[in-house]
């Protein structure tokens, strides 16, 4: 899954895109700067999608939790951090909002957020998670985020939860060096992965839980003293797949961090550990390498056939739900199903080009959702009700 720099979908990268070598897309804030211009640019991916060997929709993700990490314009609905929303510690308000991100960002093509964050902030001085935990406590951290979850889900949007298996006590910050934790497995048992347990649980209304989890780059010395999280067997295979049953898909965080040394064999673990995507999210020349360096280890069966077709199929049933067809972005607001509307890629293949006026339909119907009054009433009912309790 790759970022690039710019508006605009550089040519590079839709070439990529069209042979077939990206399966997917991450965008930041340096590619968002309007609710048209996304759409457009989202258009144009899976257009070039569309050509591609596979003829399979693009998943299309972004870093949509709200507070400071928000990747979108300010013409979109914008939601404050998760320890607003812990502050106020109403599970129901959190999901609606969690729907309305949802229906904003499937408004303009995206179909994953990576959201939402289930560390506890145990340590204070962890400030790469700060405000985007809930709080404190595991108990509140897994119903706020089983509800945002929810939301995002029957809103025609995969979540995932990160970062696995908790990073809440630890200082360093992985997006510039490889942090760690004196945690066992026993304390991970019983505060750091209630909340993943309860994202992963079929409890949710959700079947099977969390469409996505993410891993963190993050040595647990004493559960796996090689490897970070993110590139450990331990982990991925035997604690979140074997202990948890966590059957969907597994992303690592993006292997340009400062905490990942060489993108490309860390690529090749990641998938041998048991993820199935791998996040580089700016390098072009990092993502050649690793997608050459992950073709030679499924030739050489480094990467077992059968763990390929395995992940391909974890991937395949997120994509057939949340990646849907373009004509059907739009039709996944409050009391429609994810996926509904009528077939862009059809069985015999995609059409050559989007039929005529189908642009500007989506855009019609983007204006009518994107920063409508009512995402914009339950912004005001949030931040009214963490007015009373500040007693302003």
């Amino acid at each position: 899954m790759a970022g690039f720099e710019g508006v605009k979908a550089p040519p590079d990268l839709l070439d990529q895109i069209r042979a077939g070598r990206a399966g997917g897309v991450i965008l930041f804030s340096r590619n968002i700067e309007s609710v048209e211009q996304t759409l457009e640019l989202t258009h144009s991916l899976q257009s070039a999608a569309a050509d591609s060997p596979r003829r399979a929709p693009l998943l299309i993700g972004i870093d949509q939790e709200g507070g400071r990490v928000s990747r979108v314009s300010p013409d979109f609905t914008l939601f404050p951090a998760a320890r607003v929303f812990g502050r106020i510690g109403d599970p129901d308000l959190a999901r609606r909002c969690a729907g309305a991100v949802a229906a904003e960002l499937r408004a303009v093509g995206v179909n994953w957020n990576f959201a939402p964050v289930l560390d506890i902030l145990t340590n204070p001085a962890c400030t790469v998670i700060g405000d985007r935990a809930y709080g404190e406590e595991a108990g509140a951290a897994a119903a706020m985020g089983a509800a945002v979850i929810t939301g995002l889900q029957a809103g025609g949007v995969a979540a995932a939860a990160k970062h696995f298996p908790g990073i809440g006590d630890m200082a360093p910050d992985p997006h510039e060096t490889l942090p760690a934790s004196g945690l066992s497995l026993e304390d991970l048992r019983g505060r750091e992965l209630i909340p993943f347990r309860a994202a992963v649980s079929s409890e949710t209304s959700n079947p099977g839980g969390v469409a996505s989890v993410m891993v963190a780059h993050a040595v647990f010395g004493r559960i796996d003293p090689e490897r970070p999280a993110s590139l450990s067997s331990r982990l991925i295979k035997e604690l979140l797949r074997g202990e948890l049953g966590f059957g969907g898909v597994v992303v690592t965080d993006d292997l340009d961090m400062g905490a990942i040394e060489n993108p490309a064999e860390a690529a090749v673990a990641g998938l041998r550990a048991g993820a199935d995507i791998v996040l580089i999210c700016r390098s072009g020349k990092d993502q050649e390498q690793a997608h050459e360096r992950i073709s030679r280890a499924i030739r050489t069966e480094e990467i077992p056939a059968r763990e390929e077709e395995e992940s391909l199929g974890r991937i395949g049933l997120m994509r057939d739900r949340y990646a849907g067809d373009a004509s059907s972005w739009l039709k996944s607001g409050p009391g429609s199903s994810p996926g509904s509307g009528s077939s862009y890629y059809s069985e015999s293949g995609p059409s050559s080009s989007p039929e005529e006026g189908h642009l500007d339909r989506l855009r019609e119907k983007m204006k009518q959702m994107v920063g409508c009054s009512a995402h914009r009433g339950l912004l005001d009912e949030v931040m009214a009700r963490i007015a009373a309790l500040e007693g302003v």
